[in-house]
């Protein structure tokens, strides 16, 4: 233990020390990840992996549908749109069988959801809370936004990832908007508890009353018996743990380094770590989106990628649709699937939360995962970001003095 809490107090300190892979073995591994992110593993849970919208949203609707005391949801876009009032009249018929609905949005996120949604929801009996609404004595509040996306119903069951509630996360094609490709994962078993116990905290913080009479929760898997990490990132402590917590996981990889990211803009650190680890010989990969709802992000995003590609490191384009996931895995056993994406927003002011699962079956599901978004991305080469076109490598060069920021 001695030497897990030396290694931590070095990490944090920014003196990155050498890892001698030989001697951190697995139980190590996860006492130091559990100083640095600053809270335990929970054992005892079952675990899912959701890729896409479709069996996504049917998971969480079916879910819901099942709620016997409590569902509680926390998003960062909640629209109005088809999905949004499927899951809105799912709630209001729930409420109407005595099932309490406990609901929060971000103020920002859910600008455009118009106010006859909310009526509808209210007037159904849902208990509706905003997140950082605009208020004038204190506008810088404005800047933090709740950037999760959580679901926790009976305390039993709980959903993250990175689907908000929108036709675009479901998998709709309208218009020129086809289905994204998103992943999230359902969670049963003691972290549910733990991440009912997280939203609840958020609800204080938005001004709702005290919840009262709590479900119990579900107790230990005994068939699974996952080990999960709870990611909840809202104070300045937090959001650093969670940081440090990113950048250790690049730093002790002894194989691999596979990343799938929404938004890639990285801190001076997080690219450091990155580019150490590609120099010893990890295998560094980064699927990134081919196609994109935010394209000055992604001109900042290749402004990193000749100094990446010329330290070994690879870098895809997904292709079919566009990528809204946000996977990290390592060493095909360390897993994190959450909210948060590699850019200053989500590590610096957003709240976000996910989970980390260390767990080599878990790994193995990962891993085909990846190498199934490999195989429909192209990728990225030094002749092609030569062949970059003038005016978006002008105009990522720009923002990226604003990279603080995005």
């Amino acid at each position: 233990m001695e030497g897990v809490q030396t290694f931590h107090r070095l990490f944090i300190s920014g003196k990155s020390p050498a890892i001698n892979h030989q001697i951190m073995d697995e139980n190590s591994f996860r006492q130091t990840l559990e100083k640095v992110a600053q809270t335990s593993f929970l054992s005892g849970n079952s675990i899912q992996v959701l890729k896409d919208g479709v069996s996504a949203f049917e998971v969480v609707f079916r879910a819901i549908d099942a709620a016997e005391r409590m569902a509680c949801l926390e998003f960062y876009i909640f629209r109005d749109d088809q999905t949004g009032w499927e899951l809105a009249e799912l709630l209001a018929r729930k409420r109407r069988e005595g099932v309490r609905i406990y609901l929060i949005y971000d103020h920002f996120g859910s600008l455009s959801t118009t106010d006859r949604f909310w009526r509808f929801l209210k007037t159904a009996g849902v208990e509706i809370r905003p997140f950082h609404p605009p208020r004038l004595m204190n506008p810088n509040m404005y800047f933090h936004r709740n950037h999760r996306k959580l679901v926790v119903v009976d305390g039993r069951v709980a959903f993250t990832g990175g689907l908000n509630v929108g036709d675009e996360y479901h998998g709709f094609r309208k218009k020129k908007v086809g289905g994204w490709r998103d992943t999230g994962v359902m969670v049963q078993g003691p972290a549910a508890a733990f991440m009912l116990k997280k939203f609840l905290e958020s609800w204080k913080e938005c001004g709702g009353a005290r919840i009262h009479d709590l479900p119990a929760g579900a107790g230990r898997n005994q068939e699974q018996d996952k080990a999960v990490l709870p990611l909840f990132s809202s104070s300045r402590k937090s959001i650093r743990s969670l940081r440090q917590l990113l950048q250790f996981s690049v730093h002790a990889a002894k194989k691999s380094v596979h990343l799938t990211m929404a938004y890639f803009i990285p801190s001076w650190k997080f690219l450091k770590v990155l580019l150490k680890a590609a120099r010893r010989g990890v295998d560094v990969k980064i699927i990134l989106p081919g196609q994109t709802d935010l394209r000055i992000v992604a001109y900042v995003s290749r402004t990193y990628y000749k100094t990446l590609l010329r330290e070994g490191a690879q870098i895809y384009h997904y292709q079919p649709r566009v990528l809204h996931a946000k996977t990290l895995v390592f060493d095909g056993i360390w897993n994190i699937v959450g909210s948060a994406n590699l850019d200053a927003r989500s590590l610096n002011y957003n709240y976000e939360c996910g989970v980390g699962i260390l767990d080599r079956e878990l790994g193995n599901e990962m891993e085909e995962m990846f190498c199934q978004d490999l195989k429909d991305s192209t990728p990225i080469t030094e002749e092609d970001q030569s062949r970059w076109p003038l005016h978006e490598r002008a105009l990522g060069t720009f923002f990226s003095w604003f990279r603080s920021y995005l």
